[in-house]
């Protein structure tokens, strides 16, 4: 039994774990060939602004990957296939509007768009380094997380990418891409739901932790 549950957390980290080492080859390679053919930063604040957005995105994939590695085996997990489907296209969903064409360079909503990525991702490694090997991308328990960032807010990790995201779709202004942005977020509600539930099954002490946090924004939800 315990082999079998070894097996079956192996095989649902590998893909991720190869998807996000594909992508921070992908973003390494990127940020190398911006800077090649813009040599001259010396003062070109949008430029930076941009470095410093994509380097922060490295930082997160290689946190990333280095914890769904080495992370906890999970105390529990939900075995119906839908919660694990809506988690993986809550955090893949959103890559849609990358296929959709951007919007007119404008300096105003390109720097807005820079500031929210840089700030979500910023934010999503702090997230992530608070719960440490109790990451999870699937609504499994591992150990339960209530310090740093998580002692106000559930699920501040969430929170995060969804800052990144408003970041995102300001590249692209579209209703094709606000048509995307709203599933994602219906995604991301479903995903908070499933993993509530199955924490507060684990852990009895997760209720009070719900009465005396806030899911998202702390004061407004």
């Amino acid at each position: 039994m315990i082999a079998a549950e070894r097996i079956y957390d192996a095989a649902m980290r590998l893909p991720i774990v190869v998807f996000t080492l594909f992508l921070l080859a992908r973003e390494t390679t990127g940020i190398r060939e911006l800077v090649a053919g813009h040599p001259y930063v010396n003062g070109d604040w949008p430029f930076l602004g941009t470095i410093a957005a994509r380097v922060s995105v490295i930082m997160f994939l290689a946190v990333l990957a280095a914890l769904h590695i080495a992370r906890r085996r999970p105390t529990s997990k939900h075995v119906a296939l839908k919660p694990k489907v809506v988690a993986v296209l809550g955090l893949t969903f959103t890559l849609l509007v990358l296929l959709l064409p951007r919007a007119s360079a404008n300096l105003q909503w390109d720097m807005l768009s820079t500031a929210l990525i840089l700030v979500g991702n910023m934010f999503s490694v702090l997230s992530v380094l608070d719960l440490g090997r109790s990451l999870s991308i699937m609504p499994e328990a591992r150990k339960l997380v209530t310090g740093g960032l998580y002692r106000r807010i559930r699920h501040p990790l969430y929170l995060a990418e969804e800052i990144a995201t408003l970041g995102l779709f300001l590249q692209f202004r579209s209703w094709q891409a606000a048509v995307i942005l709203v599933i994602h977020l219906y995604l991301q509600i479903r995903r908070m739901d499933w993993e509530e539930d199955i924490l507060s099954r684990t852990f009895p002490e997760y209720v009070g932790y719900m009465r005396r946090t806030f899911r998202l924004v702390p004061g407004l939800y």
